[in-house]
């Protein structure tokens, strides 16, 4: 499909995940203050000619007030990937870890590149990739939890160096690295991941590391037996250790977070 138009009509649509997208918001999408008293006729014009390319297995249904584009949920990739990331955070929640890390990775797979490349100078579509985009990296973050409860750390210490370079201000893949250099004996690196993030806070935004990191970075420092907690079995269920009373919620790292 050559037409940036029908591409991004077409984004459009699906972003809508099979509600109805009003004509008001695809004109001016697509055209803008110059689409003028023509908006309706071109619109219309559009979606003659991406019926015409998607041909008849691909319905789009005029309504009231817009469009309703029909087609199979496994058709679409975003729709894949989410509908992946929900069952794999399912499988997490029922302490399924290896089922739900491998979800997640299927998941996370799928991606070939940025969202929507080549469309988001559209701010509806901009906002679509953006929100996609923030899906990935959490989805991201969840399979690397697991992981990291599979005892896979020595694995993850390369990735997520990359993932702080990249990410600097995303405490959460700082937290990762940090608990996966220290359960790979590799104490000292750890607390100099926690230094650079400080010193990257303070300069960019004023701020200190969250209490989160805080207390990682304070169990780190004292070897607490907290940060062996979330092993998992052969079976990859998790096995949670006794420790000490003052985390009692389990490792600072591994607690379950808010989405």
């Amino acid at each position: 499909m050559r037409s940036i138009k029908q591409r991004s009509l077409l984004a459009m649509l699906l972003c809508h995940h099979g509600a109805v997208a009003h004509s008001d918001i695809l004109i001016d999408a697509l055209w803008g203050a110059e689409a003028g008293q023509a908006g309706n006729q071109r619109l219309r014009l559009q979606l003659h000619r991406l019926r015409r390319t998607l041909g008849a297995a691909t319905v789009i249904e005029h309504q009231s007030t817009g469009y309703q584009l029909r087609v199979p949920p496994d058709s679409v990739d975003a729709w894949r990937f989410e509908r992946l990331v929900r069952e794999g955070r399912q499988a997490l929640e029922s302490k399924s870890l290896v089922r739900g890390s491998d979800l997640l990775r299927a998941a996370l797979d799928m991606w070939r590149g940025p969202a929507l490349s080549g469309l988001d100078d559209i701010s509806f579509l901009h906002r679509q990739a953006t929100r996609l985009d923030e899906q990935r990296l959490a989805a991201l973050a969840d399979r690397i939890d697991a992981d990291l409860r599979l005892r896979r750390h020595a694995q993850l210490v390369g990735e997520l160096s990359a993932l702080v370079r990249e990410h600097p201000l995303r405490e959460r893949f700082r937290g990762q690295l940090m608990l996966a250099l220290y359960r790979g004996g590799r104490q000292a690196e750890a607390l100099e991941v926690y230094r650079d993030g400080r010193r990257i806070l303070s300069k960019d935004l004023g701020l200190e590391p969250s209490l989160e990191l805080r207390r990682l970075q304070a169990a780190i420092l004292t070897s607490d037996s907290s940060l062996g907690a979330g092993l998992t079995g052969a079976n990859g269920h998790a096995v949670h250790r006794r420790h000490d009373h003052r985390h009692a919620g389990g490792c600072p790292h591994c607690s379950k977070r808010a989405r």
